[in-house]
Formats: C-alpha cells, structure tokens, sequence
C-alpha cells in the first residue's frame, strides 16, 4: 500500500501537465515575445519544451514573424546595444553570444554596426583606467599582462589593447 501511495506521488506533476494546444502555445509565445526582443531559437525551444509538434512550431514562428513579435535582425540590435553598453563587452564575445544564439553572420554584420568607433575606444581606455588602478601591486609589466588578459577575456581584440595600452603613460611595456 505505501509503495502505490509513493509512486503516484512522484507520478502526479507529469500527469498532471497537459500539452497546450495550437491557439494556446500562440498566446503564450505573444506574451513571450512581448517581454523582451527573442530570437528565433529561443522561442523555438520554448514552443517545444511545450511539447507542440515540428508543424505547429513552425506555424506559430511564421505567425510572429508576421505579426513583427519576432524579428532577428532587431533582436541583434538590441542584444549588440545592451552587451555593449551594460556589461562592457567587447566586438568579439558579443559575435560569439550571437553565434551561440543561430543568428546568421550576414545579421551579426549589421548588428555590430550599432557599436560607435569612438565609444568602442573610450570603453577600453575606461577598462584599463579600471583595472588598473584595482592592481596597485605587482611589476608595471605583470599589472599590464593582467589589464591585457582581462579585456581580452571581455571581447575586446588583443591589438586594439595593445595599441592603446601604448599610450598610456606608465602601463609597462
């Protein structure tokens, strides 16, 4: 008896969970979508961790599009605008983000446009500004090495860094 008891308790959320139908899974994609910019890939795997089929998945994505709820090349803006501006990084891991999220080469291209040459140079001047007044001790060569590493792990290209760790007046060379 207690065994029974026992396995429709662990039973009961599965079976409790239906799969929702065409016009549902949509409302919830809607609402999805609405939230934030999505690309393709994350509603797509949102509509089949739902359980829908390949046909209505397909269906649903074509219904977004239509509507303008799902839109890549703005999904891209966006992402490109925010990685940028908020957490700092640089052109780099910004296009492998976007790599990992199936967006095509031609959109990330078009996407990093929205990055400005001129903040792009202030933001790495800001980061070693950062960094190294954080790294007071150590050798002028190892605090470079260490400012160095640390952007580049941030995205940033390695001969950007250099050059203008070149110009800064005491950063080791």
């Amino acid at each position: 008896m207690g065994s029974v008891v026992l396995f429709y308790y662990f039973q009961l959320p599965t079976m409790q969970r239906k799969k929702p139908d065409k016009e549902e899974a949509l409302i919830k994609a809607r609402t999805f979508c609405n939230y934030r910019d999505r690309c393709h890939q994350e509603v797509r795997d949102k509509l089949y961790k739902m359980g829908l089929w390949k046909r209505d998945v397909e269906a649903i994505m074509l219904q977004l599009m239509d509507e303008n709820l799902l839109n890549e090349e703005r999904y891209a803006r966006s992402f490109v605008r925010g990685y940028f501006s908020t957490k700092q990084w640089g052109k780099r891991k910004i296009t492998y983000a976007l790599r990992q999220k199936q967006i095509h080469d031609r959109l990330i291209q078009i996407a990093m446009k929205e990055i400005d040459e001129e903040d792009y140079v202030k933001t790495i001047d800001r980061l070693i500004e950062k960094k190294m007044g954080l790294l007071k001790e150590g050798a002028a060569l190892e605090r470079r090495t260490k400012v160095m590493n640390y952007l580049v792990q941030k995205g940033y290209d390695y001969s950007d860094v250099k050059a203008r760790l070149d110009q800064k007046p005491g950063a080791g060379r």
